[in-house]
């Protein structure tokens, strides 16, 4: 008869609880304690001087003044209403999605009041802050009707399918809505909105680039192998930066005159080099993946009369890339910060926006104003990144035995 070993139930969060934890894990002897207490100080000092500059010392007016040039810079004024229904459809996204798949913390609910505290003080007035209290009465409405669905429907597998298809179809659908009709050139994106914009297209290409390079890396052919392992080292031997520069100077020499693509803008040139680098990244993570897997997955699909396709995209690919979804994640927050790169190509990004700002002549000497700003807007995007792998890991058991 099999033993049961007893669960010990969790101990009370109490006030000597905690003082027992502290003295084990803080205090438990005098290098631990120095170290705690240098280290709490050193936090301390860091956060009063952060929370003094941005409370008392800094002007903000910088902000508040550039704040359509930080958001969408040269964007023409008269074609700003083709923002708001992606900006709606993606806050209806992230609200069905975190509710259906996840749920937000307390941690979740402290950054969300805090961010949107400072995006309709700072960021957002009159008319487009009513815009964009729309999109997050929708993302929050949205939220609460997947919270309050039973557990265990029968609508929940069609709304995950219907979700999956509304992420994938979210970017080319809002592509076309900025360029149907005479819309704006992509020379004219801007701020925040053009880092957006080249890390979605970048992700949304590179992954599926790096995924057919690990598999062709991966190929017993050697007429498949070669050229996948040609391209990932070669790309992968230059910094991303050099790849952007001949992107500007020298792609357009090599494109054939087919269907206007010895014409492609700096934009979208931009947006192929982004892809192309992180795929070359994706592909070495996703072999990592497939190397991890033990031979006996692919032994038993064949056994139960799976061909090789069937394994390989059923079996094998599925598991490879569950368990590297760390890495994959730690990837595109690097593609995002990696973004601001394009502002050597002559692009005005959040960051050339941000310069352009404390260079005017009422605003000379707001740099750090400005920095922490832009600093402040990557990491509230590369933190909720983060935060969902967090979610998406737990939820799939990722490190669980």
């Amino acid at each position: 008869m099999a033993a049961h070993t007893a669960t010990r139930p969790p101990a009370p969060r109490t006030v000597a609880y905690a003082r027992r934890w502290a003295h084990q894990n803080l205090f438990n002897g005098v290098g631990n304690t120095v170290l705690t207490v240098g280290v709490s100080a050193l936090l301390v000092f860091l956060v009063f001087q952060l929370l003094s500059f941005v409370l008392t010392s800094a002007e903000w007016d910088v902000i508040q003044t550039n704040r359509r040039l930080l958001a969408v810079g040269r964007f023409p004024q008269a074609e700003e209403w083709r923002l708001w229904p992606p900006i709606w459809t993606l806050g209806a996204l992230i609200g069905l999605s975190y509710g259906h798949w996840s749920r937000i913390d307390r941690l979740g609910y402290a950054v969300l009041a805090v961010v949107l505290v400072f995006s309709f003080t700072v960021l957002f007035e009159g008319q487009n802050a009513l815009l964009m209290a729309l999109a997050v009465l929708i993302g929050a409405s949205g939220y609460v009707a997947m919270r309050v669905m039973p557990e265990g429907s029968s609508l929940e597998p069609k709304v995950g399918r219907a979700l999956i298809a509304g992420w994938l179809l979210l970017l080319p659908l809002t592509v076309l809505l900025l360029l149907v009709a005479d819309g704006v050139r992509t020379t004219l994106w801007g701020g925040i909105f053009l880092n957006v914009m080249l890390a979605t297209v970048g992700i949304a290409l590179g992954f599926p680039v790096g995924v057919l390079m690990a598999l062709g890396r991966t190929s017993s052919l050697p007429v498949i192998r070669i050229p996948a392992t040609l391209y990932i080292e070669l790309v992968r031997a230059g910094p991303l930066i050099a790849w952007l520069f001949l992107a500007r100077f020298v792609l357009l020499d090599f494109m054939p005159p087919i269907l206007a693509l010895d014409q492609l803008d700096i934009v979208v040139r931009a947006m192929l080099v982004l892809a192309g680098f992180t795929g070359a990244y994706v592909a070495e993570i996703v072999r990592g993946g497939l190397q991890g897997l033990p031979r006996g997955q692919s032994e038993a699909a064949q056994a139960v009369g799976l061909n090789s396709f069937q394994t390989m995209t059923l079996i094998v690919l599925p598991q490879a890339l569950r368990n590297v979804i760390p890495a994959l994640v730690g990837q595109f927050i690097s593609l995002w910060k990696d973004t601001t790169l394009v502002f050597g190509l002559g692009l005005v990004d959040l960051l050339g926006a941000g310069e352009a700002a404390y260079a005017q002549l009422d605003f000379i000497g707001t740099q750090a104003e400005v920095l922490v700003f832009v600093a402040l807007m990557f990491w509230s995007i590369a933190f909720a990144m983060s935060r969902l792998s967090a979610r998406l890991e737990t939820r799939l058991g990722i490190g669980e035995r």
